[in-house]
């Protein structure tokens, strides 16, 4: 009787292992695809009245894969004008949600222009578990016809620089204009890189009103371009812009800096004014110059009347000249406490001299107190800082780090503060703490090759020479990219003959390498040793 029940038991024991087993081991089986539904409405116009509102939604019936398998779609949209996809987003959900707006920006990613209807296609895809991937039984089709947001309230004529064309992106494209009516298109372009554009009509971007203009190393910058009636274009000398006069600190002889701000695509100024007056110029010349417009008081104009400011207070400033060809600036008070815009690092360097133009700056772009500078520093070079008179030094002890690669110390009417090694180093001054850091800094690789991976950059070695830098180190088996300053904002990747800003990561293989990179060549070379 014993015997019967230990069996009973084993075989339940079985029969609830085999049952658990069952419940948490799916079998992949693909029993039915997934099914799209109906974009519904199918044809669209985006407008900026309809930007906030809902895209009609896509959506489909979930595919079969069996119980409990977990299922990840994706969702892709092509443009059948020219074969162009977009991933327009991954859910385990059976829909996708968009604005107008947001739709409008995607379509935007496969070469849909402003204007212009196109004839999309959705597809979708199913994965189980990452594993087994499947086509839905069908796609489906819409029409829309995007807008640009930015011209909305433009009511002049006006063009696109269409950097890279035809192949351009116009939701990156800077403006020109012609405001006035007299058939010259004019506008400030920002060019980070060395290029070729062409200038196509904004109402109408298959009308191509001037084409094949190459941006050399010379004109870099934030210039000037103007196309004129007869269709020839004129690059101007890159110019950084500033605010002088009565008004202004540094009065009618010394401009007032402004900072460009590449995302809003502002000059900007945090500073404060007396009033009286001033206005805008170029490089410090009185060749490029704005001031208010003689007929229209509201918009800017070459050569024109000094702008006046209400009342004595502290103003953020902000100049815009990329609005097609008008230009306009803002004045708004605020009430922070502003700093100098700079502080000069006078040092053994230079001959202690701080007023000279060799003498390295630190800037405080905000003029919050805390300002910043990179500089290359020889070996045993001592230093001070100096703002608008007064001298500051090292009060107390220079704390370094065990591997001299960082320092921190108070500021005040100390001592020389003195660098043993020569190197690239970042200086950061507070002076309303009254503190200040040191930290070597420069080109640095980083990666999954590398040993600190995505996380930590690996510190090259500068050649003051050369102007190179290089790094031996060993490498795993991935992908690494260069970057200045630990940080995103400036980094190459791609070739190795023509390194580009931002460019695709750089695959190499396991092994010990000695990697050097000319920054201003934008090469670099890899030896396995």
């Amino acid at each position: 009787m014993k015997l019967k029940n230990i069996l009973f038991l084993a075989a339940g024991f079985l029969a609830m292992a085999s049952c658990s087993d069952d419940i948490t081991t799916p079998v992949l089986n693909l029993k039915q695809a997934a099914k799209l539904h109906a974009v519904n409405p199918a044809t669209i116009t985006f407008t900026k009245a309809n930007s906030a509102e809902a895209f009609p939604q896509i959506s489909w019936e979930k595919a079969n894969y069996g119980r409990g398998a977990v299922v990840d779609y994706t969702v892709t949209i092509t443009n059948n004008e020219n074969k162009k996809s977009v991933v327009a987003g991954e859910t385990q959900d059976n829909k996708l949600a968009f604005t107008n707006e947001a739709m409008n920006t995607l379509l935007a990613k496969v070469g849909a222009y402003p204007g212009h209807t196109y004839d999309f296609t959705v597809s979708l895809k199913s994965s189980a578990f990452k594993t087994m991937t499947n086509d839905a039984q069908n796609t489906v089709n819409f029409k829309a016809t995007p807008y640009d947001p930015n011209t909305v309230n433009i009511n002049w004529k006006y063009a696109y620089v269409a950097v890279g064309y035809p192949e351009w992106d116009y939701t990156k494209a800077y403006l020109l204009g012609d405001p006035d009516g007299d058939g010259t298109y004019k506008g400030w372009v920002q060019f980070d890189e060395e290029c070729s554009f062409a200038v196509v009509d904004g109402k109408d971007v298959t009308k191509v009103l001037a084409k094949d203009h190459k941006v050399d190393a010379g004109h870099k910058g934030f210039v000037e371009v103007t196309l004129a009636p007869d269709g020839k274009v004129t690059i101007g000398d890159p110019c950084t812009w500033g605010m002088i006069g009565e008004a202004t600190s540094g009065g009618w002889t010394k401009d007032t800096k402004m900072e460009y701000d590449k995302d809003t695509r502002m000059w900007t100024a945090i500073t404060p004014l007396t009033d009286k007056e001033f206005k805008f110029r170029a490089n410090a010349e009185w060749k490029i110059n704005y001031g208010s417009d003689k007929t229209n008081p509201d918009v800017l104009a070459q050569d024109g009347n000094n702008l006046k400011v209400a009342k004595t207070h502290a103003y953020i400033v902000k100049l815009n000249l990329t609005n097609a060809g008008k230009y306009t600036y803002t004045m708004g008070e605020t009430n922070i406490e502003l700093s100098s815009t700079e502080l000069s690092v006078p040092g053994s360097y230079q001959g202690w001299n701080p007023t000279a133009k060799d003498a390295y700056r630190l800037e405080s772009k905000s003029r919050d107190f805390q300002y910043t500078g990179i500089y290359y520093y020889p070996a045993n070079t001592e230093f001070k800082l100096y703002d608008d008179g007064k001298w500051l030094g090292s009060v107390g002890e220079v704390k370094w780090n065990d591997t001299k690669t960082k320092a921190e110390f108070a500021l005040g009417d100390g001592v020389n503060i003195k660098l043993t090694e020569g190197g690239w180093y970042r200086i950061t001054a507070n002076t309303k703490k009254m503190l200040a850091s040191i930290a070597k800094t420069g080109w640095e690789i980083i990666g999954s090759a590398t040993p600190g991976s995505w996380d930590k950059g690996q510190l090259m070695t500068y050649n003051p020479k050369t102007k190179k830098w290089s790094i031996t180190i060993k490498m795993k088996d991935g992908e690494y990219k260069f970057r200045w300053d630990a940080s995103w904002e400036k980094n190459f990747g791609g070739a190795l003959t023509g390194l580009t800003q931002g460019g695709p990561n750089i695959k190499i293989g396991a092994g010990t390498y000695l990697i050097e990179l000319d920054p201003e060549a934008k090469t670099a070379t890899v030896t396995e040793q």
